[in-house]
């Protein structure tokens, strides 16, 4: 597994576009910049919100890409994997990235594509 990088901020903003989640990230960075709050947590259970919201082909496909691209993985392979796999690999993901700052960078970006 790889570091988050900028082509995955922009891939994420392109899905935060598709699936109007700009709001939805924005206020998981404001509760995780509160104290006290496991930001983990809170990265976590926005991926996944961000992932049930992904119901149309076109933004699950870019889904899979995106999480293929940081997992090391052909996107083919993230689709067919077990769900718990993908749930791991996501936790991984939050665990060892700075999450909460590329959810706020790709909800800024995802803002400037929509005007």
């Amino acid at each position: 597994m790889r570091k988050i990088n900028t082509g995955d901020i922009f891939k994420l903003a392109r899905i935060v576009t598709e699936t109007k989640m700009t709001e939805a990230i924005k206020e998981a960075y404001l509760q995780g910049k509160k104290e006290g709050v496991d930001a983990e947590e809170i990265g976590i259970n926005t991926a996944m919100e961000l992932m049930i919201s992904c119901s149309g082909r076109k933004t699950e496909d870019m889904f899979y890409s995106l999480l293929g691209g940081i997992c090391e993985k052909e996107p083919c392979d993230i689709e067919t994997q077990p769900f718990d796999e993908t749930v791991n690999d996501i936790k991984q993901i939050v665990k060892e990235n700075d999450i909460m700052n590329f959810f706020t960078q790709a909800s800024r970006l995802a803002k400037a594509i929509k005007k």
